[in-house]
C-alpha cells in the first residue's frame, strides 16, 4: 500500500469509487413509511416500533427516523433566517443528502406553507454513492417531479469539493450538513507531527503540510481560547469539579495526540473561495459512545453495522482495508464554531438537538400519547451549528 496522509487513508476507506464503504455497500437505511408518533404510547412503544421497521444491517439517520418532521423544522428554520436577509432567491444545497428525507421535509413545508418562495427556490442534493443519488431521485419524483424537470431540484452525484455554482448577490445559499462532519476526513497528529499511513502502520514525520499545519495552528489558537475564558470563571469548585469528572471518563487521552478535522476546514474554505452569502446549518454527534476509550483526542469510531437495530462490529482502529467499516468522528461543535469564525468571519449560535427542535417544530408533530417526544428525547448525543445573519 502506498504512503498516505491520515486523511487521504480515511477518504480511501470511505469513498474510493469502486471499494469505498459508502459506494460499494451503502448502509444508509430508509423506512417503508413514516412513523405515526400520535398512535405510539410512550417510550417503549417508539423502541419497539423502531426496532420492527429498522433495515436490516443499515443504519437510520435522524432524519429518516423522524421524516417528513425532522426536514419541516429544518424548512421552518430556513424560511425564518432566509426573510431576515432579504435575498430575492432562496438555493439550499445539501451535502450527503441520501435518500432525499430531509430535502423532501423542507420542500413539503415551503410548497405548503411558503409557496411564493417554493416558487422561485432551488435544492441542490450533493452526494458521492451513485446509489444513495439514485434513491434520492425515486423518492422525490413521486412529489416533487415537476421540479426535477424544471432543474430547481438537482441531484449531484459527486464529492462537495468539486461542486460549484455561480451565486449571485441577491440570492441566499444554505449549505446544510446533517451527520456529514462526522465523516469527512481527519489527520492524525502526535508530538507535533503529521502521521502518515504505509502497510497498514502509523508513521510520524515533521509537519510539511500546510492543510495540517494551518488546522493545527488554529486548533491551538483555539484551545489557547478556552484556557484564558476558563481562567475567567467566577466558580472555580464547580469548574474543577467537573473538569476532575471530565478527566475521569477521558482518561486515557492524551493530549499529545489527536485526529483534526482538515476536511471540515476544506469544506469551509471551499465555501469562502466560491459562493456569495453563505449560511450553515451543521447537525450532527457531539459525542460518541466509547470513543474516550481510545488514546488520541477526537478519536473515530470504526463500525460496521449487523442485521438487528442496535448490533455492530466496532474495530479498536482505524486501520482496516478499504471499505471494510465506517469511520465516523465525534464533532467538536465549539472548534467547528471557531473555525467557522476564523474562516467564513460569521458569528455563529450552537444548539442540542431539542433546543432547535423546540424552537422551531411543534410538539404535536411527534408527542406520543404519553408526552414522550422522540424528536426532542431521542438522540441526546446531537447538536446543530447555525449561522447568525444579525
Amino acid at each position: 500500500m502506498k504512503r498516505m496522509l491520515v486523511r487521504d487513508f480515511i477518504y480511501d476507506r470511505l469513498y474510493h469509487p469502486v471499494e469505498g464503504y459508502f459506494v460499494k455497500n451503502i448502509q444508509l437505511g430508509a423506512l417503508k413509511k413514516p412513523i405515526e408518533f400520535k398512535q405510539l404510547l410512550g417510550y417503549e412503544d417508539y423502541t419497539k416500533k423502531l426496532a420492527e421497521n429498522y433495515p436490516e444491517n443499515q443504519w437510520l439517520t435522524p432524519s429518516e427516523v423522524f421524516r417528513p418532521y425532522y426536514g419541516i423544522t429544518l424548512g421552518n428554520y430556513i424560511n425564518q433566517q432566509f426573510r431576515f436577509t432579504r435575498k430575492e432567491k432562496l438555493r439550499i444545497v445539501e451535502i450527503g443528502a441520501g435518500y432525499g428525507a430531509a430535502c423532501e421535509g423542507v420542500l413539503y413545508y415551503m410548497r405548503n406553507h411558503q409557496p411564493q418562495i417554493f416558487s422561485n427556490m432551488e435544492y441542490h442534493l450533493v452526494d458521492i454513492s451513485p446509489e444513495a443519488c439514485q434513491q434520492a431521485e425515486k423518492r422525490l419524483s413521486q412529489d416533487f417531479k415537476q421540479q426535477i424537470k424544471k432543474g430547481t431540484l438537482k441531484i449531484f452525484n459527486q464529492d462537495f469539493l468539486s461542486y460549484k455554482q455561480n451565486s449571485q448577490k441577491n440570492e441566499m445559499w444554505f449549505f446544510v450538513f446533517l451527520e456529514v462532519f462526522d465523516n469527512l476526513a481527519h489527520d492524525k497528529v502526535i508530538d507535533g507531527k503529521q502521521v502518515y499511513v504505509e502497510n497498514m502502520k502509523e508513521f510520524t514525520e515533521t509537519i510539511t503540510d500546510q492543510l495540517i499545519q494551518e488546522t493545527y495552528v488554529m486548533y491551538q489558537q483555539f484551545k489557547q481560547q478556552q484556557k484564558n475564558e476558563d481562567q475567567n470563571i467566577e466558580d472555580r469548585f464547580l469548574f474543577n469539579t467537573l473538569r476532575k469528572l471530565i478527566s475521569k471518563y477521558y482518561g486515557n487521552q492524551k493530549s499529545n495526540s489527536i485526529f483534526l478535522p482538515t476536511g471540515a476546514l476544506q469544506v469551509l474554505k471551499h465555501i469562502k473561495s466560491n459562493f456569495q452569502n453563505p449560511s450553515l446549518v451543521i447537525a450532527d454527534f457531539d459525542l460518541l459512545k466509547n470513543n474516550f476509550t481510545q488514546e488520541s483526542i477526537n478519536a473515530p469510531i470504526v463500525s460496521k453495522k449487523l442485521a438487528k437495530p442496535h448490533e455492530r462490529i466496532d474495530y479498536e482502529s482505524y486501520l482496516v482495508e478499504r471499505g471494510a467499516a465506517d469511520i465516523f468522528f465525534p464533532t467538536d461543535f465549539n472548534f467547528v464554531q471557531y473555525m467557522v469564525k476564523q474562516i467564513l468571519g460569521m458569528d455563529s449560535q450552537i444548539f442540542k438537538a431539542y433546543q432547535f427542535a423546540d424552537q422551531f417544530s411543534q410538539s404535536s408533530w411527534t408527542t406520543t400519547k404519553s408526552g414522550y417526544n422522540p424528536l426532542k428525547e431521542d438522540f441526546g448525543n446531537t447538536s446543530f451549528l447555525v449561522t447568525d445573519h444579525s
